[in-house]
């Protein structure tokens, strides 16, 4: 006699709440490796949105259930770096401490990270990311976010305007940040035959219609108009102005933990303030985005 199929229900424990005012929310009393109805994930796709960042506790997931549960807020994409897949999940990458290169070295951690979005050097950015820690240091190797779309709306009137028209040609990593990048991102980037990748500096929303500032440090190899030294300079001022203490938050992760990010209102950075001999390492997914405007 087969079992039953297993029906999605609302979960009676749900619960959303912020984080700051700004920026982030916590779930609670939700296993996503049970089905989850569509009054339900579209609760959970909205939190996200509207909150830019959200935190889904108390999960235990293998690499599959990680990216099934992934799949409840859009089609997923691969990640440019295919040297560091969960086994078995094509989907899901690994971002660990304790990799190695493509020679068997311990690759190379930068000990210094820069604010980004995800893979602004592909013409269908991701939308979300999702983060799920499998390895954890005692403490530190926490994700540092910003609300973007906030940071935007306060800025002075006629930074605003200056940007607003702005675009940035994207690559793999910019020639102005070569000097601390991991070999095997500079064999790829001489590998490529593509040209740069134009995307606007400031980014409209699809679904929201607010606009965010929107940049990878390490992916814009100029302004146009400008330089790639003279580039790096001026968003490294642009992001001293705009980032304010109400408009962040770093989460300090704890196992069971589902981290989403909206790319589209958000950039983020890794935390290295933790012990390099302690293992850390993170299941990674996109979720695919449309052409930014």
């Amino acid at each position: 006699m087969s079992m039953p199929e297993e029906t999605a229900a609302r979960p009676r424990g749900l619960r959303i709440s912020k984080i700051k005012e700004h920026i982030g929310a916590e779930v609670t009393g939700i296993d996503l490796t049970r089905p989850v109805d569509e009054q339900t994930r579209r609760q959970l796709y909205d939190a996200l949105v509207d909150h830019v960042a959200l935190v889904i506790r108390d999960q235990d997931f293998t690499a599959a259930q990680f990216q099934a549960a992934g799949e409840l807020f859009g089609e997923l994409m691969e990640d440019q770096n295919r040297r560091y897949l969960a086994p078995g999940v094509p989907l899901v990458s690994t971002l660990s401490n304790h990799h190695k290169d493509s020679q068997g070295n311990q690759a190379k951690v930068a000990k210094t990270a820069t604010w980004h979005t995800d893979h602004t050097n592909q013409e269908l950015p991701p939308k979300f990311t999702a983060l799920y820690p499998v390895a954890l240091p005692d403490s530190g190797g926490g994700t540092a976010l910003c609300n973007m779309r906030a940071a935007y709306e306060a800025l002075p009137d006629g930074l605003r305007q200056r940007i607003d028209g702005m675009q940035t040609a994207n690559t793999l990593i910019s020639s102005a940040r070569t000097d601390n990048a991991n070999p095997d991102i500079l064999d790829d980037q001489r590998d490529s035959t593509g040209e740069p990748m134009i995307q606007p500096l400031v980014r409209t929303h699809p679904e929201r219609g607010s606009k965010a500032i929107w940049f990878h440090m390490g992916k814009t190899e100029r302004i146009l108009g400008m330089e790639p030294a003279e580039t790096q300079d001026f968003l490294a001022e642009l992001l001293e102005v705009a980032m304010r203490p109400e408009f962040t938050y770093v989460h300090e992760y704890r196992l069971g933990d589902m981290l989403m990010v909206d790319n589209r209102s958000a950039m983020h950075k890794a935390g290295f303030d933790y012990d390099h001999s302690q293992h850390r390492m993170l299941y990674r997914l996109l979720v695919r985005g449309d052409r930014p405007y």
